[in-house]
């Protein structure tokens, strides 16, 4: 395409009917001061509500991010306490009746294992045979679920779902606010021994996690007593949160339910965005200076090149990269930032075409638009608009682009800032890793998975393909655990995980569905040869070796369950369900096999 008219030919040009126009107002000179700060005015505006916008989305970024460690650690709080039941269960499979000697020692250890733990108790048969410590609980002694109509209904349920249920906060007898986790015992045959009830001191567990209304940094609130979510009572912090401070919303999965977190920056969405207001001020004043020394200095060509340079200026001065274009496409201003960003020198491309900017698909897009006589911004760029960019050396990069129109002279004029936005996306991406990903095992955590697994059933049902799920459990994990120690058990996790992944294809998906239970969804794959994949990984995982430290080491099994895509399974909870009882059954004739 051929090269523009240089600029001061194009301003010379113009420059009669520039001075036509203005004749017919006896205001000329007034009129000519008024566009340039109207100019001036609208370019300073626009480029200071980017900024605010760019520093609205990294305090937001910013508080997500401080959330979701807060979240991260409030699970870790959590589950070390619930995971004390583990030393109750392991009781209970070890002595077919314990006695009350016994018992007593196990809730006392339990008890110095925890963490913010006011008392523990277990009632064999639902009734309350023993608390620790006893000074102050004794009036629970004896006291039997059943007969209680407020508390056995979250007994029932946890008993009859076989999982721990995580009630409250609620305010405790002996001072303070409490969380009180209920969990059943089941026997290794599977008979059920009672209920062990663990009560937190809650006001604790949140300040060692940095959950108060005190956070120097962040606004907090709460809500789902006794795991309700979002439809629950708020417990922490100002209920008007989640009403009008626009919050961060983050839910967190509890035993049994869920919580809801609310947070938002201690000063508000505006913090931190004073200066740009005053620098806007600033800008618009000296936007009015500018237009009213255009109004007293010398008139025409003079007056048009002293805009020229102050227009300019702003623009070199500007971290974005700033492209202005006619109504053809042309491009008339470069500006530095735009040089670095895209590869080009500005003496390259003014007078040539938007589109060596553009990837192919754009460009065309944009083309259409000028045969069809549309607006550009309106075809090629919107307000805010998230777009590829290409670079001179042919790679591409995604920016953000917001552009303004104006009028030079009798000319349509549209201004382009562009921000490179690689980071950002790269952050975006890093948020939604540590959102999918287990990150012990390097498995996706459950949430994800289980979306995973949603997306490959449809499409298997859709196209009537095959598809096999595999549930995977390691065998006598708790023993491992006990034995060698709870950092041990860690390592088998991982190396289990990392022999599943090794031994995958690139479209099979992997998750940790909890504590050491793993799951794997075999796309295209019939069921037969899902039994192919077991009996491998059965092989593989047989023949590791673990170092436990001190000159240790050890073996351990997996028990796998199988299922398949049949008319009998409607959907992925039923083939879950398939799994699962075919691990079962694989647990009980022996471990170390498969069974589906």
């Amino acid at each position: 395409m051929a090269r523009a008219a240089p600029r001061t030919t194009r301003w010379k040009r113009d420059l009669p009917n520039l001075r036509n126009l203005l004749r017919n107002y006896r205001g000329r000179h007034a009129l000519i001061g008024l566009v340039v700060f109207v100019l001036i005015a609208s370019a300073a505006h626009f480029i200071f509500a980017t900024e605010r916008t760019r520093l609205a989305l990294k305090l937001r970024s910013t508080v997500a991010h401080k959330t979701l460690d807060l979240t991260s650690r409030l699970k870790a709080e959590l589950n070390a306490n619930v995971f004390l039941a583990n030393g109750m269960f392991a009781l209970v499979s070890a002595v077919e009746n314990p006695n009350d000697a016994q018992i007593n020692r196990a809730l006392k250890g339990l008890y110095s294992y925890g963490r913010h733990v006011r008392n523990v108790g277990v009632a064999p048969g639902n009734r309350i045979t023993n608390v620790y410590p006893v000074a102050g609980n004794e009036k629970i002694l004896g006291f039997y679920y059943p007969d209680s109509e407020k508390q056995w209904p979250a007994v029932k349920r946890a008993i009859d779902l076989r999982a721990t249920i995580l009630a409250g906060p609620v305010q405790l007898l002996q001072g303070g606010s409490g969380l009180i986790s209920r969990t059943p015992v089941f026997r290794e045959d599977g008979d059920y021994w009672g209920i062990l009830s663990l009560v937190l001191d809650a006001d604790a567990l949140f300040h060692a996690v940095g959950l108060t209304s005190g956070n120097e940094e962040l606004q907090i609130a709460i809500r789902g007593r006794d795991g309700t979510g979002s439809d629950g009572a708020v417990f922490l912090g100002d209920p008007a949160l989640f009403e009008t401070e626009s919050p961060v919303l983050s839910e967190v999965a509890i035993p049994g339910g869920t919580w809801m977190i609310a947070t938002a920056p201690r000063d508000g969405w505006q913090a931190g965005q004073d200066h740009v207001l005053t620098l806007e001020i600033l800008s618009v004043a000296l936007a009015g200076l500018l237009g009213l020394a255009t109004y007293l200095y010398q008139r025409g060509q003079l007056r048009l090149a002293n805009n020229e340079r102050r227009l300019r200026t702003l623009l070199e001065t500007v971290r974005d990269g700033v492209v202005v274009i006619d109504g053809r496409g042309l491009i008339h201003e470069f500006n530095r930032a735009a040089e670095r960003m895209f590869g080009y020198e500005a003496s390259e491309m003014v007078g040539t075409s938007v589109n060596r900017l553009m990837t192919e698909d754009t460009a065309a897009i944009h083309d259409e638009g000028v045969k069809s006589f549309q607006e550009i911004e309106a075809r090629l760029m919107a307000s805010g608009r998230q777009a590829i960019a290409r670079h001179r050396d042919g790679s591409e990069f995604p920016v953000e682009i917001m552009v303004g129109d104006t009028r030079l002279g009798d000319r349509q004029m549209h201004v382009g800032l562009v921000r490179d936005i690689t980071e950002r996306k790269a952050f975006e991406s890093r948020l939604l890793e540590l959102a999918s990903i287990d990150s012990l095992t390097g498995a996706l955590n459950r949430r994800a998975f289980m979306e995973a697994a949603e997306n490959y059933l449809m499409l298997a049902r859709r196209h009537g393909r095959p598809l096999a799920f595999m549930m995977i459990d390691a065998d006598h994990f708790k023993k491992v655990n006990d034995t060698y120690g709870h950092h041990v058990g860690d390592v088998v996790l991982v190396r289990l995980a990392s022999t599943i992944i090794d031994d995958m294809r690139g479209t099979d998906k992997f998750g940790r569905l909890g504590g050491e239970e793993f799951a794997v969804i075999l796309p295209e794959t019939t069921h037969d040869q899902a039994i192919s994949v077991a009996e491998r990984l059965l092989a593989t995982i047989r023949a590791l070796e673990i170092d436990a430290g001190d000159g240790r080491s050890l073996r351990f099994t997996v028990s796998i369950g199988l299922a398949s895509l049949t008319q009998r399974a409607d959907g992925l909870d039923a083939l879950i369900q398939q799994a699962d009882a075919a691990l079962y059954e694989a647990k009980g004739t022996g471990r170390d096999r498969w069974s589906g």
